[in-house]
């Protein structure tokens, strides 16, 4: 890293009871969330991977910042309720990470005249002033603070901080031509009631993120405010073809098909197909080094792995029809008898029964924020040839690097990908193949008889 880390910036969401206390308090945060840190999320979030003893010391060696979301006062001005702290104790429990946080200076409510200015200083995304969330941030938490408390500040000590941990390489295994690779995929131990799927991808630096929840180079997100407008936009601009769709999922597996940015993440059951997708790209450096490949090994309990018509699967793809708003609302620490009966639960709940008019208000709050693997419906050529299954990401969900509940992950890291294509070929693993369809059939017969 070219600088080190300066802050972790926590908001509070606002009205809350504890924010007024002082001492020591208990909370607990999503243990994904440590694979969505932001500003320049790439760089420092690699430094987190896998998440372990070292990144979560470091973590608690952080001046920490805690926030309210922006609020008005009583004369309509924008404020942040602020103060200063650390937070302690970080210890991963299941699927989350818990901690104590220890409140110090307090700068009450601090009046915004300029929102930009204000984001800028702290370098949060367009959507972080509005979002409870904790970030790690580059930002010199000190400047920062200068700049928007320039009056509060001279007796005020934000101590240094510590050089940030190493990125670690978890569980990789590096090939350089097909024999290598289909001899560590057919070494891999199959368990019993275990699936094993794969997914290939041409830069070994991308991460295990669906279109619609990928970020700009601020770390905000794309397209994941936009979701429920760009589905309807496509329902009605392309109604025909979506006609013989039985469900939410059978249209967003045609959206992903058509380009747009779905909550669903392309795998394959066949290794070949993914290792096709690991070298069908040439990716460059900053330098013009070309980057490796990369193909991901998903292993899954076969309980876990659900077909189209799951009620859990229902209740997740429709969230798609669901404005941004209505989604943040949604507190999925209620009860499951209080959430069904809240009015924007019950918005979904009639999405839900357009495709399944039996079903009943006994969503599980929590199935919400699953990842969840599917098998879907082949209803499209390019399914059946790239033996398509997919991963379905419910709301706000993050896959760590280094796994997610019974799901266990390796990578295998791909270089010489020119060579590795040309085997495929003579396996019949090429685009016309993968990509059915007669342009790429076209293009195939044309790189074969081209003359150099």
């Amino acid at each position: 890293l070219d600088k080190p880390f300066q802050s972790v910036i926590l908001s509070i969401t606002g009205g809350s009871s504890q924010e007024s206390k002082s001492g020591l308090l208990a909370t607990t945060i999503s243990r994904q969330t440590c694979s969505s840190i932001c500003d320049s999320p790439a760089t420092i979030a690699e430094s987190f991977k896998p998440i372990s003893d070292e990144s979560l010391a470091f973590l608690a060696e952080l001046p920490a910042l805690f926030m309210s979301e922006l609020e008005l006062d009583h004369q309509g001005n924008d404020i942040f309720r602020i103060r200063l702290g650390t937070v302690s104790n970080l210890s991963i429990i299941g699927s989350e990470i818990r901690y104590t946080f220890e409140l110090f200076d307090n700068f009450g409510d601090v009046k915004v005249p300029n929102r930009e200015a204000f984001r800028e200083a702290f370098k949060m995304g367009s959507l972080e002033l509005y979002r409870t969330h904790w970030a790690v941030k580059s930002a010199d938490l000190a400047a920062a603070l200068q700049t928007v408390l320039p009056q509060m500040m001279q007796n005020v000590n934000v101590y240094p901080t510590p050089e940030p941990p190493q990125s670690v390489e978890h569980d990789v295994t590096f090939v350089s031509t097909l024999q290598e690779y289909m001899s560590h995929v057919l070494n891999l131990n199959e368990s019993d009631g275990e699936e094993i799927f794969y997914r290939g991808h041409s830069n070994f630096k991308y991460s295990l993120v669906p279109s619609l929840f990928r970020n700009n180079k601020a770390g905000a997100y794309t397209h994941l405010p936009k979701e429920e407008i760009m589905v309807r936009e496509i329902l009605s601009v392309q109604d025909a073809q979506f006609a013989n769709d039985r469900s939410m999922l059978d249209r967003l597996v045609r959206m992903q098909h058509f380009g747009l940015p779905t909550r669903l993440l392309d795998i394959t059951s066949n290794p070949l197909v993914a290792l096709y997708f690991a070298c069908s790209e040439v990716k460059k450096d900053d330098d013009g080094n070309e980057l490796d490949g990369e193909v991901i090994v998903l292993r899954a309990q076969s309980t876990d792995v659900l077909n189209f018509d799951s009620d859990r699967v229902s209740c997740i793809t429709n969230l798609s029809l669901m404005k941004e708003e209505e989604k943040n609302i949604m507190d999925l620490t209620m009860s499951k008898e209080a959430f069904n009966a809240e009015p924007v639960v019950m918005k979904l709940l009639h999405f839900i029964k357009r495709e399944k008019p039996y079903f009943e208000p006994r969503i599980e709050p929590s199935d919400l924020a699953k990842i969840l693997f599917v098998r879907a419906r082949h209803t499209h050529e390019r399914m059946i040839s790239q033996s398509g299954s997919f991963l379905l990401f419910g709301k706000d969900a993050i896959l760590p690097e280094t796994g997610y509940g019974s799901l266990r992950i390796s990578r295998i890291r791909i270089s010489q990908k020119y060579t590795i294509l040309a085997q495929l070929n003579k396996l019949n693993i090429k685009a016309s193949s993968i990509y059915p369809g007669i342009e790429k059939a076209a293009s195939d017969i044309a790189k074969k008889h081209e003359i150099i």
